[in-house]
């Protein structure tokens, strides 16, 4: 199976959303966005993808963290640098943002506490960077909860779930096969809107091919993968 990412309809959004929080026209207000959806949906990988692309931060979750420790995180990506001081990380995250404006994602945003949300806040505000909150649904409730967090969110994303198109280019690219519409729609029920479901059915489709040297995909070899598999 080769190692690609899929196109959807959530990542070309993301992508748009990206775009326009690095934009100059961004200057202008906040530059907060939040991204949201259950896990599986591809939020992590899609955010993964495009800070690699795009020279963005992506900061990988630890719901442990202090305030400081996450400053340290982000000077550091920015600046390779992890300063003790919480001032002097500020410090160093304004004259990288001055130099490039790079945007900068959180992850799992959902099981942050309060008091780091409200010091990315006051982060975009002095020093102008742009940042992407990632998390389950929960997410949506804790920035509601603060009318200084909610009145600064530029843009929302709700990762919607995947459909049979993004089932079938999946196989077309990964595993380089075509497959029917019975096929991806017995995929489609058995993931139910997740990427994980089917990336796990696909390992088990191309072990199966490979095993009775097949080239095609049926309903009955999914059938009996997915019986194996529970």
């Amino acid at each position: 199976m080769k190692q690609e990412f899929i196109e959807t309809s959530n990542t070309k959004k993301l992508g748009e959303i990206c775009e326009e929080l690095t934009s100059v026209t961004a200057l202008i207000g906040p530059s907060l966005a939040l991204v949201t959806g259950p896990a599986g949906r591809g939020k992590t990988e899609a955010a993964r993808h495009y800070a690699i692309q795009n020279n963005a931060v992506y900061i990988p979750p630890m719901n442990i963290r202090t305030p400081t420790m996450v400053l340290r995180e982000i000077t550091f990506e920015l600046q390779n640098v992890r300063p003790q001081r919480s001032d002097a990380c500020v410090l160093l995250i304004n004259e990288a943002m001055t130099k490039e404006r790079r945007l900068i994602f959180i992850d799992e945003a959902d099981l942050l506490p309060m008091a780091i949300l409200e010091m990315l806040r006051n982060l975009n505000e002095c020093c102008a960077c742009p940042v992407v909150l990632i998390g389950e649904e929960a997410l949506k409730g804790k920035i509601g909860s603060r009318r200084r967090l909610a009145s600064r969110i530029r843009r929302r994303l709700e990762f919607g779930p995947i459909n049979q198109h993004d089932i079938a280019y999946f196989f077309r690219t990964a595993l380089g096969v075509k497959v029917e519409t019975d096929v991806t729609s017995a995929i489609h029920r058995h993931a139910n809107g997740d990427w994980r479901p089917v990336l796990t059915t696909a390992i088990g489709i191309e072990r199966a091919m490979k095993a009775s040297n097949l080239n095609d995909v049926t309903v009955e070899m999914v059938n009996d993968v997915l019986k194996n598999a529970s």
